[in-house]
Parts: C-alpha cells; sequence; structure tokens
C-alpha cells in the first residue's frame, strides 16, 4: 500500500485525486465509425428485401352467416365469430374487427407467398384496406413489373385513399433506381398539389436516388435550399440526404444551414441527424462541437449535436471533449448526454439517426419503414 501511494505521489496525484479520476474514466469500448455505417446502408440501400414476419395481418372483407371473414396477406382466409352484433343498425358487419394480427410459424411464412396474379388482384380489390395490405405486401416484389406498375399507379392516383398513396410511395422506395419511379417522384414534388403527408413520404422514398445520382442530390438540395416552402417538406428533403452527405453539395447545404440559417429547432435537429454519417469529417466534427457547447444554442439542438458525436468517437479530439462535458458541464441533461455518447447504444442510434440495419435472418430494415 505505501508503495502505491509512493507512485501515485510521484505522478502528481493524491490516491482521493486517483479515485476521483476513476469516476470520470469511460471502459474502453470499440469506436463507433458513422461513415463505416453510412457505408453499408450505401451499399444495402439499392433494393433491400424487407425482412420476413412472423405475422400474418388479415383485413375483414365480409360479414356472412353472423360471422367475420377476413383475407389474410399470406393467402388464407379466417372467419371469426362476429361480438354482438347489431342488426336493427343495418350494417352488422360493425360487430368485426377492421384487421387482426394472425400469429403463424416461420416455415408457414417461407414457403407461402403471394402470386403475381393473386397480388394483381388484391392491388385492384375494392376493399381499400384490402388494397394497402396488398401495396405493403408487394415490397417484396416491387421490382417486377406486375407489382411496381400497379404499384404507382395507386400513387399517382388522386382519387386514391391518402393514406394507401402513401405506403405506396413508401414501398415504391425500394425501387427507387428505377427511372420510372424517380420521375414519379419528382413530377409530383415539382408540379403537383397534393397533400403533405404524401410529399414527406415522397421526398424521404427518393433517399436512394439521391445516394446513388447527383441529379436527385441536387434535386433534393434545390428543395431546401430554393423551392420547398412548407417547413416539414424541407425537413423530409433533408431526411432525404442522409445517404448523401459524404459528397460535398449535400454536406454544405447542412453545414451552412446550422451555422448561418435561421431555422426552426426541428429543422437543425434534422440537419444534424443527416450529418451523422460525415462526423468523421473535421469540418462536420468541428461544427458539432461548436454546437454542443453552445451556450447560445437552444438545448434541444445542443443534444442533437452531442449524440451526433458518438459517431466518431474513435477520434481522440471527440473523446477528449466528451470527456470534458462529462466533468465540467453544469447542465445535467448535456452532462449525460456526453457519457451516453462516449459509450453509444447501437440500437438507440439507428433509432435516432433512421439507419437501416440487417437482421440475423438476413432480412434488411429500411429507415423508411420508421416514418
Amino acid at each position: 500500500m505505501k508503495i502505491l501511494s509512493a507512485v501515485l505521489l510521484l505522478a502528481g496525484l493524491s490516491p482521493v485525486q486517483a479515485a476521483e479520476a476513476d469516476t470520470f474514466r469511460v471502459p474502453p469500448m470499440p469506436p463507433i465509425d458513422a461513415g463505416a455505417i453510412l457505408s453499408q446502408i450505401q451499399n444495402q440501400h439499392q433494393f433491400p428485401q424487407p425482412p420476413l414476419t412472423t405475422l400474418d395481418m388479415c383485413v375483414f372483407y365480409e360479414f356472412k352467416n353472423n360471422k367475420c371473414l377476413f383475407k389474410c396477406q399470406s393467402g388464407a382466409i379466417l372467419t371469426e365469430p362476429a361480438v354482438k352484433p347489431d342488426f336493427s343498425a343495418g350494417e352488422p358487419a360493425g360487430a368485426c374487427a377492421t384487421h387482426i394480427l394472425r400469429p403463424v410459424t416461420q416455415p408457414a411464412v417461407l414457403n407461402k407467398n403471394i402470386t403475381s396474379s393473386q397480388l394483381e388482384d388484391l392491388l385492384e380489390d375494392p376493399n381499400p384496406e384490402i388494397r394497402k395490405a396488398a401495396v405493403k405486401s408487394a415490397k417484396r416484389y416491387i421490382l417486377n413489373s406486375f407489382a411496381n406498375e400497379p404499384v404507382l399507379e395507386i400513387y399517382k392516383n388522386r382519387s386514391e385513399r391518402l393514406d394507401i398513396r402513401v405506403e405506396a410511395a413508401r414501398t415504391l422506395s425500394y425501387a427507387s433506381g428505377y427511372y420510372k419511379v424517380q420521375d414519379a417522384f419528382t413530377e409530383l414534388l415539382k408540379y403537383g398539389s397534393d397533400p403533405r403527408e404524401l410529399r414527406v413520404m415522397t421526398y424521404k422514398a427518393l433517399y436512394g436516388a439521391a445516394a446513388q445520382n447527383s441529379r436527385y442530390q441536387d434535386f433534393l438540395v434545390d428543395a431546401v435550399k430554393y423551392n420547398e416552402k412548407d417547413g416539414a417538406g424541407r425537413r423530409a428533403a433533408i431526411w432525404g440526404l442522409f445517404a448523401s452527405v459524404q459528397n460535398s453539395r449535400p454536406q454544405e447545404l447542412l453545414t451552412d444551414l446550422l451555422k448561418y440559417g435561421n431555422e426552426e429547432e426541428a429543422t437543425k435537429i434534422e440537419a444534424i441527424k443527416s450529418l451523422y454519417g460525415a462526423v468523421g469529417n473535421y469540418r462536420v466534427k468541428d461544427l458539432l462541437q461548436d454546437l454542443a457547447k453552445s451556450s447560445n444554442e437552444r438545448k434541444p439542438v445542443r443534444l442533437a449535436a452531442v449524440k451526433a458525436l458518438s459517431g466518431a468517437t474513435g477520434d481522440s479530439s471527440v473523446q477528449r471533449f466528451l470527456d470534458d462535458m462529462m466533468r465540467y458541464e453544469n447542465d445535467t441533461e448535456l452532462r449525460a448526454a456526453a457519457i451516453e455518447a462516449a459509450s453509444p447504444d447501437i440500437a438507440d442510434l439507428r433509432e435516432y439517426f433512421h439507419l437501416g440495419y440487417r437482421l440475423e435472418n438476413g432480412g434488411y430494415v429500411s429507415p423508411i419503414e420508421k416514418e
């Protein structure tokens, strides 16, 4: 014990100071490289297959003999007893649920697929809930004309129910490398007067095309800078640039927006989220540190900047910055954010920065599925 005390004194630390220092020492963890994560997304985003599920969605389509009949995505027909039907109301179908989720075993899902003719029929079904379920199921086949052409028609059809058109945009994002899909997206955004929800999903659905083609990067950049006047639409265009931020024009747009733009808090936070994949760049890294420590900046923006620095924990300057914040920051939330950024939870990063990822069974979860 005497020898240990002597060593500590020679190092300029008392045993008490050494113990205090230990409380701030972060256990060594593998560094998070946001650039590497983004590179994986760019390599996977072209036409990723959605993950398989063990739940079969069944949508009500008929009331018969006091029974509720449901059509399932797997092709099965499910019959359930009605619940206290009120025949006097003239709408006995009200005794049935609009949809139910039927648990099925994994082999049943793997071995049962909707045929092309079944899908085409379901996409034209008179029941809108069936059409919506069919649009969702079309992801698996969206690179085939028998799927993408009718889904594209649903997307364009202004007489179609809005939520179904929004789902069509989400599904078509898996085929955003196709020119006819890209053209439909950009034409709707340039010339249409469609509802906000559809425009927002369309901007986000362009993220894959933008990652591949500078033409669509420029389209989204120009939307943010000049063309899109709606705040939610601008934020959606910023979202759509997240897989392109290692390229100069999208990166410069978002850094300038954070440095010089008089932007809403939500817009700044969206820009920080989309810059996550470029946090290894010294300009982005320095900007995020400036935002994180700026007492003039709003706290939610500062918290987002701290969280984004988790993507560069292998950088010694970022580690020192987070260490200093853990030690000296007076605000409890910011201090806690620095602790979390120094040792981040991967699942939390995926959720917050809308990152795609692969499952153990090989399925791919696209970031647009959470939108």
